[in-house]
């Protein structure tokens, strides 16, 4: 799962991108007498999300991106919740013959999950991806808190080593293979994040950037990047486990909603 950490500098990243953020629903949203933040999505055709992001030069220096313009598809997928905790053994059942009140009852089961839906956003904040110190992080950001960022590490991209200094590169092979990145999504006022995605970039260089990624577990967050009035402090699991007193009785915590994820983004300049 994503730490406590690594969802504030998310947030604190996010939280700069807001002053120069290009949507015209940003500005809207600081206005005196504007309505309260909508929690609705941009709920787009689902076989958006299953288009192909732009390929391109691959530069893998990490140098020189600037990015004014672009947009990002992302599938949303719930999945099964596993228990925290694992229920003791029982007996199992009587075998019952079917009978019309036990199909009856079958039908009454809980209903299934949600089906999948895809959500667009436009590329949003710093035009400069770079996140100090190793980090470029891509967001995205719709009407109110809907929005969606991909982060990586730099040194996945460069080659292990940071972007090079006075123009001087070291030799790297062609990236052939996916690397891992955290993605996130901000979808009808839940946030789903990932911290295990596998990300396969098809186009990186100083006009475009682009790539499509799939993360097999999203987690549902209390803290919101996209919703700075979530009221969440985004060390609290750390604060809580400190504080607690051994032997204390502990309130039950909300098991974490699950989600696949997948989709591509292109930005450019």
């Amino acid at each position: 799962m994503r730490t406590p950490g690594a969802v504030a500098m998310a947030t604190a990243a996010l939280g700069g991108l807001a002053a120069c953020g290009t949507d015209a629903a940003v500005s809207t949203a600081s206005s005196p007498t504007s309505k309260p933040v909508s929690v609705r999505s941009a709920v787009v055709a689902d076989s958006e999300c299953q288009q192909t992001p732009p390929t391109g030069t691959v530069d893998r220096t990490g140098s020189d991106l600037n990015f004014h313009s672009g947009e990002i598809r992302i599938s949303l997928v719930p999945t099964a919740t596993t228990p925290t905790t694992v229920p003791a053994p029982t007996p199992p059942p009587v075998p019952v013959a079917p009978t019309s009140s036990a199909a009856a009852t079958s039908s009454s089961a809980a209903p299934a999950a949600p089906a999948s839906q895809c959500f667009g956003y436009r590329r949003w904040g710093n035009s400069d991806p770079s996140v100090p110190p190793d980090s470029l992080l891509f967001a995205f950001k719709g009407d109110g808190s809907g929005g969606a960022q991909v982060s990586f590490f730099v040194g996945d991209l460069t080659g292990g080593g940071p972007p090079p200094a006075g123009g001087v590169r070291h030799v790297v092979p062609a990236l052939v293979a996916p690397i891992n990145a955290q993605v996130g999504v901000s979808a009808n006022g839940t946030y789903y994040q990932a911290t295990q995605c596998s990300l396969k970039i098809t186009a990186m260089s100083s006009t475009r950037a682009a790539a499509f990624f799939q993360c097999p577990t999203a987690t549902t967050s209390k803290a919101n990047p996209f919703d700075p009035s979530d009221d969440v402090s985004y060390d609290s699991d750390e604060t809580a486990a400190s504080s607690a007193v051994p032997g204390a009785p502990q309130a039950p915590s909300e098991t974490p909603r699950t989600a696949l994820l997948s989709g591509w983004f292109s930005v450019s300049r």
